[in-house]
């Protein structure tokens, strides 16, 4: 083939490699079917859709994640935590995104900022534990915005953020509150993330929406798993 192989090489369906100064070609295919136990497919379902939450999490602007050893892979650490949602391969609902409660959008040192929503005088509001006082000149109260829609019948996540002044806040009980009755949207979540001289509070989403429970039952996990071959036995 005219090439020096300093490793292996896999090229129409075999692979190449040296042992003891001699090529080696092999098939490069399994023969064994790909393992999928419940355990296996449920690791894979929950890093799957992290991984498209990410892709969203990035348009919304560079994410906030200490690198241990990266952004993204602290992300997918975090989102461990969350409740693990179940997509056929093919469908309307394959390569869905679904807005989680405690999807963490930020990873950082400085206190977190506890966040609720509820209501002030009668309106929504996202009401928080950060005073005027906590902040220091140059803070940035960065605000994510986290909406479920239907894309092409397709669940779809999409982010925003902006950055917030100390003007589009209230003060209630000596704490910052946003008033709003956009707070009251049960198909959307929040986080309020606090960033100071590039370093940031670690925060999740706050949010009613209960759209996600279908895709974590046990019926959608085995629908799932059956759109991808079934699962297979514990060894």
């Amino acid at each position: 083939m005219g090439l020096l192989i300093n490793g292996s090489l896999k090229q129409s369906g075999v692979t190449f490699y040296l042992r003891k100064g001699q090529m080696i070609v092999r098939t490069a295919h399994s023969t064994q079917p790909r393992r999928r136990t419940r355990a296996q497919f449920v690791a894979r379902q929950q890093l799957a859709h992290s991984c498209r939450l990410w892709s969203e999490l990035r348009f919304a602007g560079e994410p906030l994640f200490i690198e241990t050893p990266t952004a993204y892979a602290r992300f997918r650490t975090l989102m461990r935590r969350t409740p693990v949602v179940y997509t056929s391969q093919r469908g309307p609902a394959a390569e869905a995104t679904l807005l989680l409660p405690g999807m963490p959008v930020s990873d950082g040192v400085l206190p977190v900022v506890e966040q609720w929503l509820g209501e002030v005088d009668g309106t929504a509001a996202l009401l928080t534990s950060l005073a005027a006082a906590d902040l220091r000149h140059g803070d940035v109260l960065r605000l994510y915005t986290l909406r479920q829609t239907l894309e092409s019948h397709r669940p779809t996540v999409r982010i925003k953020a902006i950055d917030l002044g100390l003007a589009d806040f209230r003060v209630v009980d000596g704490r910052l509150a946003l008033v709003d009755e956009g707070f009251a949207d049960d198909m959307a979540g929040w986080a309020l993330v606090h960033v100071r001289e590039g370093k940031c509070s670690s925060q999740q989403v706050v949010t009613r929406c209960t759209y996600y429970l279908p895709f974590t039952t046990e019926e959608a996990l085995l629908k799932a798993a059956e759109s991808y071959g079934g699962l297979t036995r514990e060894v």
